[in-house]
């Protein structure tokens, strides 16, 4: 399973916008592309969807641009993968109601069911706010004596 890059880059986003918006900033599509090495149409494509789930704001004018419109706490890795992915599953036969007549017998579909569900609550325990804790830690600069 491999996912897409509007995750990837849709979670790096998020994140550079919790960083900038510590100052109050509003993040220009320009600087998000800039800072990310995302192509502007293609930040575009990946703006639509988080603007359209509620996780992110859009300001008008000539200091216009983006901002969080949850706190980042409350945004989990598992909600921008299942924005753009769909519901987290590995395997067809335990999504959602259409779950495979056999797996109530079946011993693979219920480790399949299982790391599903681990993988699930693992990306329900990571949120924006963490990566941005830890992304300040890491380019914090060093203080020299």
């Amino acid at each position: 399973m491999k996912l897409s890059t509007k995750s990837r880059y849709g979670l790096r986003v998020l994140l550079q916008i919790a960083l900038d918006s510590e100052n109050s900033h509003v993040v220009t599509g320009r600087e998000l592309a800039e800072r990310q090495d995302i192509s502007e149409p293609y930040l575009e494509q990946i703006m639509i969807p988080l603007k359209n789930s509620g996780l992110v704001s859009t300001v008008r004018g000539c200091r216009g641009g983006y901002r969080l419109k949850k706190d980042a706490a409350e945004i989990t890795v598992l909600d921008v993968i299942e924005l753009f992915e769909g519901e987290l599953s590995l395997v067809k036969c335990n999504e959602g109601t259409t779950s495979c007549p056999r797996s109530k017998f079946c011993s693979s579909s219920r480790v399949w069911r299982e790391l599903s569900e681990t993988l699930r609550d693992k990306a329900r325990s990571i949120n924006v706010a963490m990566l941005a804790e830890q992304e300040r830690i890491i380019i914090q600069p060093e203080f020299v004596i």
